[in-house]
């Protein structure tokens, strides 16, 4: 699907706002990348293209839970445990390379295809290409509004039970609040080559006119190959819409990074954590003064789900 193909549907049904039920239009409404990509490269002018991110940004934020959870592997190696404990201790959320993914076809939901931009000069000598791989400009991490009674979620991600669950409450971080996306799950893809082409030229034209002036450095007011991406990594597959995803989307020059801060609200210890890493979850609980419990399953009774019971040392 190219981006200039994209029909424009505008939300403009009115509904009450005393009766309005955010979780129904939510699922009335889903959030569509494609869709708000094309109203964002709508306009020409750079500062116009601004001004529609905000709004588009804006109108994202209503699709944001109040909660969010993120699972945690234990037992994978001493290293690795080391740094997801401290990094829960210190209050902060590790932000991940998309390249680094379990899933290799993750952040390849749009594309743009380098033959036509070949004919541009300043592209010729190297076939077209202008970015091999726009991620190495963001740093993402991955939430979920499962909750914590999804087994595939506690078997993924983790590691079968031995390590934890994360709940994090978005109001009272505010990296989270500013930067957390929903994922939208589909098996198209789109091509934003026409507006690739557009932005090589637009970038070829303001460095003539620098160089002109005898600078050398030349300032971009067009934004587009940030808020693109930026709109555009929230897209997977469709085969993974089982994990209710959302996920934390930030510039990797961004000041704190790899790292965000984020409090736990509660840790659920998963069924199977050792009793060393249980204790140690424990501590960390009791530092923030977070809930903690941990996971159980009863095998005398017809329900066919996990539990979560309170957590003592």
């Amino acid at each position: 699907m190219r981006i200039e193909d994209i029909e424009i549907k505008p939300n403009n049904k009115r509904f009450d706002e005393k009766n309005w039920d955010i979780n129904e239009w939510r699922k009335e409404y889903p959030v569509d990348y494609f869709n708000l990509s094309a109203m964002l490269v709508k306009p020409d002018e750079a500062i116009l293209r601004d001004e529609v991110f905000k709004a588009l940004y804006k109108s994202i934020r209503l699709y944001i839970p109040d909660t969010v959870y993120k699972y945690y592997s234990l037992d994978v190696s001493e290293k690795r445990d080391e740094e997801n404990l401290d990094t829960l201790y210190k209050g902060k959320v590790y932000m991940s390379e998309i390249k680094g993914f379990n899933d290799p076809f993750d952040g390849r939901a749009f594309f743009y295809n380098s033959k036509e931009l070949e004919n541009i000069e300043r592209l010729k000598h190297c076939g077209g290409r202008l970015i091999d791989d726009f991620s190495e400009f963001v740093r993402v991490s991955c939430f979920t509004g499962n909750g914590v009674q999804s087994m595939p979620m506690w078997a993924h991600y983790a590691n079968n039970h031995k390590g934890f669950c994360v709940a994090y409450d978005v109001k009272d971080s505010m990296d989270l609040k500013s930067c957390l996306f929903p994922v939208q799950y589909t098996n198209q893809r789109l091509d934003i080559s026409s507006e690739m082409v557009r932005q090589v030229q637009k970038l070829v034209k303001s460095i003539d006119e620098t160089h002109q002036k005898g600078n050398l450095v030349t300032m971009l007011e067009d934004k587009t190959l940030i808020y693109l991406p930026q709109l555009l990594y929230n897209i997977k597959h469709s085969s993974w819409s089982y994990e209710k995803e959302d996920r934390c989307i930030i510039a990797s020059t961004a000041k704190g990074m790899p790292f965000i801060d984020a409090k736990p609200k509660a840790i659920y210890i998963g069924r199977d954590c050792s009793d060393k890493n249980a204790d140690c979850l424990f501590d960390i609980a009791d530092e923030h003064e977070a809930k903690i419990y941990k996971m159980g399953f009863d095998d005398c009774v017809d329900s066919y789900e996990l539990y979560c019971y309170e957590f003592y040392k």
